[in-house]
């Protein structure tokens, strides 16, 4: 679809329920720290995500349904866009944990996320913020909640920072290339 030009029939059922959910893992890159020129994308695909010399991604594991991805669309005056966001829930308080949050407050990350529903290896893997990134928007930090959650805190396009579509599918040929070349993303 070009410029609201519809382009193709779809088939929006399938025979087979989805399983809405994000698996318990979130890979976060620093947004200035990818290579934009070497990374691929085209079509709403990213096939090859590439970090600038001697910059690596970051790997957070967290519990079974933590993690939440949300694309909701924007209304604009001349455009229309999307507001990328993930909430993530943190079970776990260490100096290294507070740390961490302390520099996500301020930081500019892109987040790739991997999807329960195993329907499609194409969409497995989803980037949320590629193009403007995405900010600490929210964080909270009750003393009282008895599920265990230490922090809630979202991850979310900025007022003035939309993306143009809905999250990347970060597909590299195969499910196995793809998550070769996530592996490769967190590589210490």
């Amino acid at each position: 679809m070009k410029c609201g030009k519809i382009s193709s029939n779809l088939a929006l059922a399938s025979c087979d329920a989805s399983v809405a959910g994000l698996e318990k893992t979130i890979i976060l890159a620093n947004y200035d720290e990818i290579d934009r020129k070497a990374t691929q994308v085209a079509g709403g695909v990213c096939s090859e995500f590439i970090m600038k010399d001697g910059a690596t991604a970051y790997e957070y594991t967290s519990e079974k349904n933590a993690f939440e991805g949300n694309s909701p669309l924007a209304k604009k005056t001349y455009r229309n866009m999307f507001d990328h966001s993930v909430l993530c829930r943190v079970f776990n308080k260490t100096q290294q944990v507070k740390t961490e949050l302390n520099e996500l407050a301020n930081g500019k990350v892109v987040a790739i996320v991997k999807n329960v529903d195993v329907h499609n290896d194409e969409t497995k893997y989803e980037i949320y913020g590629y193009e403007s990134g995405l900010e600490m928007s929210a964080l909270d930090a009750p003393t009282t909640d008895a599920d265990g959650v230490i922090y809630n805190f979202t991850l979310a396009s900025g007022d003035n920072a939309k993306e143009s579509q809905l999250p990347l599918s970060f597909y590299a040929g195969s499910l196995e290339e793809t998550e070769a070349a996530i592996k490769a993303l967190v590589k210490a």
